[in-house]
This record gives structure tokens, sequence and C-alpha cells, in this order.
């Protein structure tokens, strides 16, 4: 926890504490650790249960936990935020890695309790308090199959694309899902004509309007989000250089502005973001609402709007647990800005979407929605 915790005190989110293979880690895995048995949902600043693969099945999805063994919501939130890296002062971030390994983050953070006395309100309104056993990850895994069998992931429900195009009636929507060097590898794709494709593609549709999607990019290559400049740049771009890196060796190198393509895309943009929107993909929505003057709607992206450090990492490994760590090793720094003015915050959006838990549940697209509901309203 204490390694965790100066990570986070430097406000950079690229460090990375460990691996399942460590000492620390490899426990959850080898059924050592016992540990809670339920996912949940960070809305708001509140927590709510989204699955309980435990033996008591006591808790709904939709309930709002109040307090962990006494110890309240708030209090556990706010103190697994401080073991989570998160660039400046962005907890959106935070929170959608905090949802991902919620049981896990408690168990290392926390406590390491037999049974979990939950207190919460269910979505009916009724304050209710329930007991449940922690469970080792192999039992946690079975309950989980079968409570759940039509959640499991299949391979028709991933990603078989490395982006996605889509043409209707008065828009495109780009979808971008990742620029991961695997994903990239997999589908042997080069950025510059992946690009050039798409944006020769909308010219010739004669498309006006294009939603670009970048939620849960948590990036990857850079290049990936530096080769669209050329497709959205519009006339009066003047910013004295697209952006700089200071290497840990004190090496500075400066990315000049690119030439405009003639596919340069001439009408209105509107990004999807949201917390988990990060790294290369928050690269690309701040070029977008910089240089675009593209139309930002979801909720806060992960990364400093100014600049933080990344790419390449110099690991370090712990002696005495294991630990692996590994620190970002370069700095990228953008120029001043007018359109966005903030320090230590992410690419804010023009139009914040906020879920509630029906939302979820009713699967809606609320960014999307705002997205067709502007685009509608410029249209008449």
């Amino acid at each position: 926890s204490r390694v965790c915790e100066l990570s986070t005190l430097s406000h950079e989110g690229h460090f990375s504490l460990g691996q399942w293979e460590d000492t620390v880690h490899r426990g959850f895995s080898a059924d050592q650790y016992a540990y809670l048995p339920i996912t949940i949902l960070i809305l708001s600043g509140q927590l709510f249960v989204w699955t309980d693969h435990s033996h008591e099945q006591l808790l709904r999805k939709g309930d709002r936990i109040l307090a962990i063994n006494g110890q309240s919501a708030e209090e556990i939130l706010a103190q697994l935020r401080k073991v989570t890296p998160s660039d400046g002062h962005i907890f959106t971030y935070a929170n959608r890695n905090i949802e991902t390994g919620f049981p896990w983050l408690y168990y290392l953070h926390i406590a390491r309790p037999t049974w979990f006395h939950i207190e919460y309100i269910s979505s009916s309104g009724e304050r209710k308090t329930a007991k449940i056993q922690a469970l080792v990850q192999s039992v946690q895994q079975a309950n989980y199959r079968k409570l759940y069998p039509t959640t499991a992931e299949t391979a028709a429900d991933r990603q078989s694309a490395f982006h996605d195009l889509r043409f209707e009636a008065n828009h495109a929507v780009l979808k971008l899902p990742s620029f991961d060097h695997r994903w990239i590898a997999q589908h042997k794709v080069k950025s510059g004509k992946m690009y050039a494709e798409i944006f020769r593609e909308l010219a010739a549709k004669n498309v006006n309007t294009l939603v670009i999607d970048l939620r849960n990019n948590t990036g990857g290559r850079n290049e990936f989000a530096d080769d669209i400049v050329p497709f959205i740049m519009k006339p009066s771009a003047a910013d004295p250089f697209l952006k700089k890196t200071v290497s840990w060796k004190g090496k500075e190198k400066t990315y000049r502005w690119p030439k405009p393509s003639r596919y340069a895309f001439g009408g209105h943009i509107y990004v999807l973001v949201n917390g988990k929107t990060y790294s290369a993909g928050s690269i690309l929505a701040r070029y977008l609402k910089e240089h675009a003057d593209a139309t930002i709607i979801g909720e806060e992206t992960g990364s400093r709007y100014e600049g933080f450090a990344a790419g390449s990492s110099e690991s370090v490994t712990l002696p005495h647990s294991g630990l692996r760590i590994g620190i970002p090793r370069y700095h990228l720094l953008f120029p001043p800005s007018n359109r966005q003015t903030t320090s230590n915050r992410g690419v804010l959006p023009d139009h914040e979407v906020v879920y509630t838990f029906r939302d979820i549940q009713d699967k809606r697209d609320l960014e999307y929605e705002k997205a067709l509901a502007l685009i509608n309203d410029t249209s008449r």
C-alpha cells in the first residue's frame, strides 16, 4: 500500500504496480486469498452492486452499498483513490480502475476479513444488511458461471476490427476502441494509411457531421493520435508546435505541425469520451478539441490536458515483495491552450453526461443520445 500511495502522490497515472505473477498478486490465482465476491459500479461517488457471485446471494443488481464492515462507502472509495495512480486531480480514471479491481483492491489495501457485513439500500429503497463470506478465485468463478451464464463474453462479442466506421442519415460514426500495440500488430494497421482511407471515404460521401467515439480507449501508440491531425486541423491552427517530449535523460524533441491533408474534414465533429479515454486516447480527444473545434460529450478524460508522463518505462523490482514497479520515462507536453486553461485536469466535456444506475441497466448510450440531439437540433 505504501508503494502505491507514493506512486499516487506523483499525480502521474502511467505507473504499473505489479503483475499477476508476482509474490503480492499471485495469491489470487493460486486460491490463497479469499476476497469479496461481488462487482460494483461507481456512479456519482456512490457504490452500486453489479453482480453478486457469493454463496449467500443476498445482494441484487442496483443495491447501493452504504458501508462494509463498518466503514462507509465514501471512506472506502477515498482510501482506494489514494492507492490508484491517476494524472493530476482526475477522479474519473481512478474511479473506472477501482470499479474494475474493487474486490482485489479492497483485499490488498483495506482489509482481509473472512466475512463481510454489508449495509445497503435495496433497489426498492429499503435499508438492509447482508453477511457474505469471502471466497477464493476458483469458487467465485464457478459461482459466476452458474449465476450469470448468459453474460459470459463470447468470441462474437469481442471487437473484431481495429476501427468501425458507419454511416447514418445525417452523420457518420467512427469508433476507435484502442491504440494498443498488440491490437495494432494483430490487425497490421498503419495509422497514416488508416486515416487517409477513412477521411477519403468521408469526403467521397460528402459527410459534414462526424461522431468520433473514444470511450474506453486507454491509448497505446501515440502516432494513432498524432497522425489524425492533418485530417482534422482547421486552417486557423497556429500553435508553435504540436507537442514536445522530454526524456528521462533530459533530451527534448519537438513535433512540428504537419501539413493539412487534401481530405481534411471541414464539417463538425462530436467526440464521445469517458474516464477510460486515456493516454493516446486522451491526446486524440485534446487534438480534436484544440484543432478541430470539436464538441466534447461525456465525462472528463483520464490524462492531464497540458501534458503527462508516459512512453517507455523503467522497471524496478522491490527485493522483499518482488513487486515490479513500472515508472514512465518521458514527459509529453503541449502548447498553452486558449480552449481549456485548467491545471491538472483531463479534457473537460462541453456537455457532461452523468449516468444513473437505471441508465446502465437499460443499456442507454447517453453520450451518443446527446450527440444525436445536438446534430438534429443543428440540422433543423
